[in-house]
């Protein structure tokens, strides 16, 4: 089945919990982006009741399920229960997540190490579908985000990673909306298919809808796939829109076994290298800010985001979910 990739912002608000624009403006303003797909996810509020086109654009219904100790995003049905919903512990979580996955439903755990409001409770008492690895303009928190799913990725549990920018308003003149971009490699640009292939880890996160793309083969097998290490295949790695000063790291598990550092821009950089080990391969693109800057943005993660760490880290610019290997 031939695939294409399909960008899309999958964390929106609009006037129906505490966003600023409606749903009309907010799907026009995704479309200005150039978004194939958008997922409605009001707080604990179905803005769409049933997914739609606006023109080439695709407006998934969704919600977030929101109290003090989780948010969580699903994505394709209503939840099958009306606010306000009783979410006293886990178990009530536990409940609710389930009836919405028997329902249909795809499940993302949002921010999970968001300092402002990450998980109270343990992931370990869901199966989620996906975890929001990447939230709004990158940060902090997202590095925890993304060490929390490498980890389960080296235990050996295939959960999806997806970007979300969290959309409420235009921050300090940032246009914030699809920042970050989950490009979603699908059969169509249909509810179905784009969850379908969500829940399968066909994605690449990365900042806006026109910076570097990442993409992963090995012979036949996309992102999202599983191939066979006594094929024998490299691990071909294509990147448009490379930015000096960037670097692309490729995974083998939890080792580096690609690592180059842009000497200056490219549209489009290509190389292929060896896999040695079954489990998966992976790649992301990093970059560091000079001195000066990261104190900078430690005020701003401090003023906008509630971010507690001292430091800054090294921030991803894009990242691929894995490709498989079995022996």
């Amino acid at each position: 089945m031939n695939r294409k990739w399909y960008k899309g912002d999958t964390h929106l608000h609009t006037v129906n919990s505490d966003g600023d624009l409606t749903l009309g403006q907010l799907v026009e303003k995704g479309k200005n982006k150039g978004l194939d797909f958008m997922i409605i996810t009001d707080h604990n509020y179905n803005t769409v009741d049933e997914s739609y086109y606006d023109g080439d654009m695709l407006v998934i219904q969704g919600q977030e399920i929101t109290d003090e100790m989780a948010h969580i995003n699903v994505w394709g049905v209503k939840v099958p229960e009306d606010p306000p919903y009783v979410l006293n512990d886990a178990e009530d979580y536990k409940k609710l997540v389930k009836k919405c996955k028997d329902a249909g439903g795809i499940i993302s755990a949002n921010h999970p190490f968001c300092s402002m409001c990450g998980f109270q409770i343990s992931l370990d008492n869901f199966k989620f579908d996906c975890v929001e690895v990447w939230n709004t303009v990158q940060h902090s928190d997202n590095m925890k985000n993304r060490d929390w799913w490498v980890d389960k990725l080296l235990k050996g549990e295939k959960i999806a990673a997806v970007g979300g920018s969290d959309y409420h308003r235009d921050v300090a003149k940032l246009p914030i909306l699809a920042m970050p971009t989950t490009y979603v490699h699908a059969k169509s640009n249909t509810e179905k298919d784009i969850l379908e292939a969500i829940k399968e880890g066909r994605c690449v996160v990365t900042n806006s809808p026109s910076s570097s793309m990442i993409n992963l083969s090995y012979g036949n097998c996309g992102i999202g796939d599983t191939g066979s290490l006594a094929d024998g295949h490299k691990l071909r790695v294509a990147v448009t829109n490379m930015m000096i000063g960037h670097t692309l790291k490729i995974y083998n598990n939890d080792k580096v076994i690609f690592e180059t550092k842009a000497n200056k821009n490219a549209k489009l950089y290509m190389t292929a290298v060896d896999v040695k080990e079954a489990g998966f391969v992976r790649a992301e693109i990093t970059y560091k800010f000079p001195a000066g800057i990261k104190k900078i943005y430690k005020l701003v993660e401090k003023k906008f985001l509630d971010c507690k760490d001292n430091f800054i880290p090294d921030f991803i610019w894009a990242f691929t979910n894995p490709i498989w290997i079995e022996e």
